[in-house]
């Protein structure tokens, strides 16, 4: 019977230091959370590219417009009209870096398609909006002519991608 006693006493003192360290050993704390809201980025095209006249020898090749708007390519192919420059405005927060990519498009009109790719842009390495949150840019690129392309009006597009 002693022995009982002593092991029912011992259960007693261990049952009791074991819900008693558990609630010492706990602790809450309060975390903390930021967030940065930024408004969703716009961007409006205000001119098209527009390569101009173009004309060209039966050789295929590349022209290529600057993000100024100046238009060139192979020997044998001359330029015309009133090339322009693609240009955009985009709109987000103030003073805030944001990336310009390019997906390639695709001219089409009387004959082969032609490719548009190699962008370019003027906004710099670094492209930031202003004061106010807006950036304005101008695109280049060039238009792959293919050998032997039909006369005659094309058009088409590519994407224009601005993310912070």
């Amino acid at each position: 019977m002693k022995v009982f006693s002593k092991i029912l006493a011992f259960g007693a003192v261990s049952l009791a230091f074991a819900s008693s360290s558990s609630v010492s050993l706990s602790a809450d704390v309060t975390g903390n959370a930021t967030a940065q809201i930024q408004t969703a980025v716009s961007v409006v095209e205000n001119t098209t590219m527009n390569f101009g006249n173009t004309a060209v020898d039966a050789s295929g090749g590349t022209v290529t417009m600057t993000s100024s708007g100046a238009v060139s390519g192979p020997a044998g192919y001359s330029f015309s009209g009133s090339p322009a420059a693609g240009a955009f405005t985009v709109t987000a927060d103030a003073s805030t870096a944001v990336t310009i990519s390019f997906t390639d498009g695709t001219l089409t009109g009387p004959g082969t398609a032609m490719a548009l790719n190699n962008f370019t842009h003027n906004a710099g390495g670094t492209p930031t909006t202003d004061g106010s949150g807006s950036l304005v840019f101008n695109v280049g690129g060039d238009m792959v002519v293919n050998a032997t392309q039909a006369s005659g009006a094309y058009s088409g597009t590519y994407t224009v991608t601005v993310n912070y």
